[in-house]
């Protein structure tokens, strides 16, 4: 009998031994994967230069025109060339959008600058011949008058520039007959002090809540419960956008409210593939769905640089502008208020 105790005491022994041992394989795992993805991550931020390159695949109905075709580049550049800058004012962004090889649209922020391009022929072929006859035929005839000489730039697919100080004088002098102008070019540069607060909270919310798996030795799974996510956010920014606008983002109550809206099982989920300690793609999955978001990342890249030839408007090719506009411009913000005080 005693015999009997002691052999089925050693059985479950070791059977919980091996339990435990098989459960602290799984933590020392998870935290391993977790450690690989973040660090990974983290070097992908940290970089100089970064480029994402999103496309999509697999989407449902008509969207699926667009699978394998379109895609968006994204390049983000340290000016510093640190890697390590949070300011929004140090660092250049530009954004395209491709279809196959053609480059349909670009924007690009670097140096305080901003810049556009359009690849109009290209667009209108894909169009029609005719889409954008009349709108075409109206460029014409604006860019012969006095101060638009730009739109042929843009028509012919050259880049096209402003630079922030240039949309600073401009605002300050059309502030008089445009009510708002100078307090909006105002807002939008406050607004960029924002971004370093904002990378943060977004930063500090994933590592938080995102569960990550390893599934192969390159590939990991994760998942994201999006309210514990976007409620996390929510209540770090809520102070910063209050200070920002001098008024209430949203009472506590109403954050609870706008957090409880979101169903509390839906989930992001993704795959991630890491390679040398770095990030080379990630797709994420679309809920209810086959189709996927696909990223490809690439560190570093080439760095984002100010377009050369680049025509840059001066303040008399943005005064022709408003002026053009700012006669009906003002006859509707007169019409709107006149209209306010008689619904008094």
């Amino acid at each position: 009998m005693r015999l009997t105790r002691r052999i089925v005491t050693i059985v479950v022994s070791v059977t919980c031994g091996l339990a435990l041992a098989a459960c602290g394989q799984q933590v020392v795992a998870h935290v391993k994967a977790s450690d690989s993805v973040h660090s990974a991550l983290t070097s992908v931020f940290n970089s100089p230069t970064t480029q994402f390159v999103v496309t999509v695949q697999d989407l449902p109905g008509q969207a699926s025109i667009a699978d394998g075709k379109f895609s968006v580049v994204l390049t983000t550049s340290h000016d510093q060339g640190t890697g390590t800058s949070t300011s929004m004012s140090d660092q250049s962004i530009d954004v395209s959008i491709d279809y196959q090889s053609a480059d349909l649209v670009d924007l690009r922020a670097v140096d305080g600058s901003e810049y556009c391009r359009l690849d109009l022929k290209y667009i209108e072929g894909l169009a029609g011949p005719t889409a954008f006859a009349a709108e075409s035929k109206t460029l014409d005839a604006l860019a012969a008058r006095p101060g638009f000489g730009f739109i042929h730039d843009i028509l012919l697919g050259n880049w096209v520039g402003v630079s922030t100080s240039t949309l600073t004088a401009v605002a300050r002098q059309l502030a008089p007959e445009v009510p708002g102008a100078d307090s909006s070019i105002s807002g939008l540069q406050k607004a960029s002090g924002l971004g370093p607060q904002v990378a943060s909270s977004w930063v500090q919310s994933v590592r938080t809540w995102l569960s990550i798996h390893q599934t192969t030795t390159d590939k990991y799974s994760l998942t994201l419960p999006v309210r514990s996510f976007a409620g996390s956010i929510l209540q770090a920014v809520a102070k910063p956008l209050a200070t920002y606008s001098k008024e209430p983002f949203l009472s506590q109550s109403q954050l609870l409210k706008t957090i409880d809206e979101i169903p509390a099982s839906l989930s992001v989920h993704a795959n991630l593939w890491v390679s040398k300690g770095s990030v080379t793609k990630l797709q994420i999955l679309v809920p209810n769905s086959s189709g996927s978001l696909m990223i490809a990342v690439s560190h570093p890249a080439a760095p984002v640089q100010v377009p050369g030839n680049a025509t840059l408007l001066t303040a008399a090719n943005l005064t022709s502008i408003f002026g053009s506009l700012s006669g009906p411009l003002v006859k509707a913000l007169g019409s709107s208020r006149a209209s306010s005080l008689s619904a008094l």
